[in-house]
């Protein structure tokens, strides 16, 4: 859940001014061009989870005890795997891929052959990569 300018990283606790009290409205954060990213970034997962009825299954897998993380999503027409590195060193992840053949990574539009189901990625720290077994068209909002 976002909370007010949320999308562009507002950075006044809700407490400010009291919890119910006005906060500063902070139009100049869209000249930000990190605030500007962050915005279209969040638009993208918004769009992805409203266009995609992936995002909505009950047919899932959490694997988020660990610094690296895995979220499966199961639909009938397209599943998603979602890896994240959120430990301080490079690593690796099996994702557990739901089928062999092509992915797509989301925010690169990356081809990725799955040839074993038990393969594993290397992930820098803090990187994150969203695959799914059907081509979607790669958010335009500068991710590289």
């Amino acid at each position: 859940m976002l909370w007010q300018f949320g999308e562009l990283g507002y950075d006044y606790s809700i407490d400010f001014n009291g919890r119910l009290g006005e906060k500063p409205v902070r139009w100049d954060y869209y000249f930000d061009w990190r605030r500007n990213y962050n915005y279209h970034f969040i638009s993208s997962l918004i769009d992805l989870r409203v266009n995609n009825d992936v995002f909505e299954t009950t047919d899932f897998e959490l694997n988020v005890a660990s610094s690296m993380k895995s979220i499966k999503l199961y639909g009938d027409e397209m599943d998603v795997v979602v890896v994240g590195n959120f430990g301080l060193e490079d690593d690796v992840i099996a994702p557990g891929f739901s089928q062999t053949g092509p992915w797509y990574e989301y925010f690169t539009g990356d081809t990725l052959l799955v040839e074993d189901l038990n393969m594993e990625l290397s992930l820098r720290h803090g990187e994150y990569r969203l695959y799914s077994s059907t081509r979607l068209s790669p958010p335009d909002i500068g991710t590289g």
